[in-house]
């Protein structure tokens, strides 16, 4: 064994101290993005709790940055902030009844997981596209590390079939522990969710008669080393738009978190907006490559589009959990093939795609995965007194 690993069951073992404060079980706490921000799945099933859930529970989020990360208003006052990594963050992820998070928690191969708790990972990303890497890029620890926050793992969502079923060998979680329920945050999308777009228009100042489109590309790469992609040349792209769909187009432009964005002039930035699921309620149309954001938007009936000039170096038999030809929207690998797919959208034909691509990976997104959720855990309900 080398000293790293060593050095992680030293500081585990130290975590014990902690458990002299007793587990709380009405105690929740959330992290999302390894305490990057509060959003994603875990935000969206926090603002189901705080509406559903009765008011005895406490909500607490592990954030890296206290002072300045964006809490959402409808949060504010109503949940507790920690920060990550600090003496207090290990003492409340020890006390916690339930730990809720969708990547990675910071320093979480430190903290055993106590009898009383449960654990649970919402993900952050939905379909079966693009094979995750886990491991391959993974130090001997990191990989250790890994195995040990599986083992601790009691719940994790899952948006379909193939992803239930190829997961639990990648994330080294039991098969059983994997739950059919849908992401939480993609509940937004079954519901009335006008409001995000006046949002939407109303944070980038847009003139609400013009239509978006959302340029959304993931990162190249390792996602510890991720590369930002060449940025689309936006001019012919909204002129073929326009002539195909009406109306003025502007361009939101939203980059990997990962990575730090190619600024493009002329456009709105929207990397550093909260909230990616506002931004997909919000567009007319998306444009993507290997992003998961596609899986989101395909629980709408709007136009989506891929743009993956560099699929020529993936071996489609081995680098993808399901052909690309049989992903939920038209790709195109340059950009005239891209102005093409625009000028030929049949709505018709582009939700027969859609709906075959669900069919295919098996889709369990039905708008209920917040109330699933909380089913499974068992969580006790507002009362109509309260």
């Amino acid at each position: 064994m080398d000293k790293k690993t060593v050095g992680l069951y030293i500081a585990r073992t130290g975590m014990n101290v902690f458990r002299i404060f007793p587990v709380e079980e009405k105690k929740i706490l959330f992290c999302s993005f390894a305490g990057k921000s509060v959003n994603c799945n875990p935000m969206y099933f926090n603002r189901y709790l705080l509406k559903y859930a009765s008011e005895d529970y406490e909500y607490v989020w592990a954030v890296n940055d206290p002072e300045h990360v964006f809490v959402p208003e409808d949060l504010r006052g109503r949940i507790r902030l920690v920060r990550a990594g600090s003496p207090s963050y290990f003492r409340e992820m020890m006390t916690a009844g339930i730990v809720i998070y969708n990547v990675g928690l910071p320093s979480g191969s430190l903290v055993p997981k106590r009898k009383g708790q449960i654990w649970v990972h919402t993900w952050h990303g939905g379909g079966a596209f693009k094979i995750a890497n886990m491991g391959t890029d993974l130090s001997p620890v990191q990989q250790k590390i890994n195995r040990i926050v599986g083992k601790q793992l009691d719940v994790f969502l899952s948006s379909n079939r193939i992803f239930s079923e190829k997961f639990p060998a990648a994330l080294q979680v039991e098969p059983s522990h994997f739950y059919g329920t849908g992401l939480p945050r993609n509940d937004l999308f079954f519901r009335d969710h006008s409001g995000c777009r006046e949002k939407v228009c109303r944070y980038f100042q847009i003139p609400e008669n013009k239509k978006i489109l959302l340029f959304a590309p993931t990162f190249r790469g390792s996602f510890y080393q991720a590369e930002d992609v060449d940025n689309l040349d936006y001019a012919p792209v909204v002129r073929a738009l326009e002539k195909r769909f009406g109306g003025e187009f502007v361009v939101l432009e939203r980059k990997h978190h990962a990575v730090k964005p190619k600024l493009t002039e002329g456009v709105y930035h929207a990397s550093g907006y909260p909230d990616m699921q506002e931004l997909l309620a919000a567009a007319d149309v998306l444009i993507t490559d290997y992003s998961s954001s596609m899986w989101d938007f395909a629980m709408t009936d709007k136009p989506g589009f891929l743009y993956i000039p560099d699929l020529a170096r993936f071996d489609q038999q081995k680098d993808f959990y399901t052909p690309v030809s049989r992903w939920p929207y038209p790709y195109a690998e340059d950009l005239a093939g891209l102005e093409r797919l625009i000028a030929g959208y049949d709505p018709e034909k582009a939700r027969e795609k859609k709906e075959a691509y669900l069919a295919l990976t098996g889709c369990f997104e039905q708008g209920t995965a917040c109330e699933q959720l909380m089913e499974i855990l068992k969580l006790s309900r507002r009362s109509l007194a309260e």
